[in-house]
């Protein structure tokens, strides 16, 4: 580099056309002689150090250092321009810049571009990139469980006895159960609900034609290949419905024959009027033992009867009679065991042979669509609990937690009703996958849940909303009952609970809990306050016990 004599520093002759040129240039510019010193600065570089840096070293200025940078350019013939660094201006703003060296005729000009923007876009872009991945693997996650509960449900599903058909606005099918593929010629290609029926286009008398909504509450019968069908639309509210299929061949052919014999048409209309009546309490009782106690009068009407008891497996033990039946089925009476659509059995009926032949017969006609109601219920039941509970613990989930909370805040608002809440979360549950496998985890999970349960009232609600969490609603209760369960949980429950993980080798089951309650926390704030108190719980325990997280 050419050696130059150092220009005063107090000044800078604008009337050259070189320091012309320096002043007009937006961008900071240093000239700097072999000895690293700036002999001369533009406007732009003044105003991004806060002073005039003439006379001062440039790695002092600029790297501030005590002597020439190791990687200084000025020692190459060809100077680079890839160097950049970050400095703070005279306000303390961070700049990041990047050095353009060349040389001049006064020495080696220095170019200074601030390309903080250029940086600052490349960090959102990194960060939109890592938010991006982050919500695809969010996303997968979820996908992959909402899956796995799919094929949970589509069991269920499946093991209706009935046929269940979900259709779109436009009669494409969407979803058939087991029933639906089995029942039909083409339950397994049908792409519509007519389709499915044989059919080209929709039927004349498709009670879809005015909407889902209008055609809610209506039935519509068909005929194939010999056997009958009644089918019933369902709205989902969704824009889509489901249709529900049920095998009626036999009512109706017992009808056709009814309808033959003419001596006893009155008898066998009371009779179909009968079950009718029976589907419609079926649909419309709020149990099944009101149920059963207007089908034992229908059928003692038709078969003449004087006594008949009926006994359901899920039901009071004892049986519901009509007359005067003995207590058990005895070899004078005439037995049928209520199987449901499964085959399984589900009650036994037993009655005093009546006035009419074909007591047999009848019984089988009243009490085979019983089985089947008691069976629908019994899955029902299944896909509301599998809803509402958490597959490993079978206490409730998260989101009937949400629904219970709501009616106690419900309860409160309006009847000043208290509720309180315990939270709960498991401690050492990491190590304790870590260390012996999630079998053991799962099975540490399992010991607390159970503890729980049988420690809180018949009232209380117990519910899991985490891996390592759960939550107790105490309805009617104030924060010192909460307090009070949270110490007979410490003191009774859990102390020096354990379970095995290896043969002679046990872990110990540990809680850290939190409690508070509406006498003292607003409705709104309890589930955070009890949140904080049991995270404070939990910090206390590992630093007491020198553990780690």
């Amino acid at each position: 580099m050419p050696s130059h004599a150092q220009p005063d520093r107090d000044h800078l002759d604008t009337d050259s056309p070189d320091a012309s040129l320096l002043t007009a240039v937006g961008v900071p510019v240093l000239v700097i002689d072999d000895s690293h010193r700036i002999h001369t600065a533009n406007p732009a570089a003044t105003a991004l150090f806060g002073r005039d840096p003439v006379g001062e070293h440039c790695f002092a200025l600029l790297a501030g250092e005590t002597a020439a940078c190791a990687n200084c350019p000025s020692t190459h013939a060809h100077p680079a321009s890839a160097l950049a660094r970050n400095i703070r201006d005279a306000e303390g703003r961070e700049h990041y810049l990047k050095e353009s060296l060349t040389h001049g005729p006064d020495g080696l000009v220095l170019t200074l571009v601030d390309i903080s923007r250029e940086i600052e876009a490349l960090r959102r872009a990194d960060l939109g990139r890592k938010e991006a991945q982050a919500k695809r693997i969010i996303l997968e996650r979820q996908h992959r469980e909402a899956l796995l509960e799919q094929r949970g449900l589509s069991q269920l599903i499946d093991d209706l006895p009935d046929a269940l058909v979900a259709i779109s606005s436009d009669h494409r099918i969407l979803r058939r159960n087991a029933a639906a593929r089995q029942w039909f010629a083409t339950g397994e290609t049908a792409e519509s609900c007519h389709g499915l029926l044989g059919h080209d286009a929709p039927c004349p008398d498709c009670p879809a034609h005015g909407g889902f909504p209008l055609g809610s509450t209506c039935k519509t019968k068909h005929r194939l290949g010999g056997r009958y069908y009644t089918e019933q639309l369902i709205d989902t509210g969704d824009g889509n419905g489901l249709l529900l299929f049920r095998d009626t061949t036999r009512e109706i052919r017992l009808i056709e024959e009814i309808r033959a014999q003419r001596a006893t048409i009155t008898r066998n209309n009371d009779i179909l009027s009968g079950l009718l009546r029976l589907e419609s309490l079926m649909r419309h009782a709020a149990t099944p033992v009101d149920v059963a106690d207007e089908l034992l009068a229908l059928f003692m009407s038709a078969c003449g009867s004087e006594a008949v008891a009926l006994r359901l497996d899920d039901g009071p033990s004892d049986p519901i009679r009509r007359g005067d039946p003995p207590a058990e089925p005895s070899p004078d009476q005439s037995r049928l065991e209520i199987v449901g659509g499964d085959g399984r059995r589900v009650g036994e009926v037993w009655w005093r042979p009546g006035t009419i032949e074909g007591g047999d017969e009848l019984a089988s006609l009243f009490f085979e669509p019983f089985g089947a109601y008691l069976h629908n219920r019994r899955l029902m039941r299944q896909l509301e609990e599998k809803a509402s509970t958490d597959a490993l613990t079978g206490v409730y989930n998260r989101d009937y937690l949400h629904a219970a909370l709501e009616t106690a805040r419900h309860d409160h608002a309006t009847r000043a009703i208290p509720h309180a809440l315990v939270l709960a979360d498991v401690n050492r549950l990491k190590q304790a996958n870590d260390r012996y496998g999630h079998e053991a985890g799962d099975r540490l999970i399992l010991a607390v849940s159970e503890r729980i349960t049988q420690a809180v009232r018949d009232c209380d609600l117990v519910a899991r909303t985490g891996g390592d969490e759960f939550v107790i609603l105490l309805p009617g209760s104030t924060e010192t009952d909460a307090e009070a369960l949270v110490d007979h949980l410490q003191r009774n429950v859990f102390s020096g609970a354990s379970i095995e993980v290896a043969p002679h080798e046990h872990f110990p089951v540990s809680l850290s809990l939190g409690a508070c309650g509406t006498d003292r926390t607003p409705p709104e704030s309890l589930l955070k306050t009890a949140d904080a108190r049991m995270y404070a719980a939990k910090a206390a325990f590992y630093k007491d016990h020198k553990y780690n997280r």
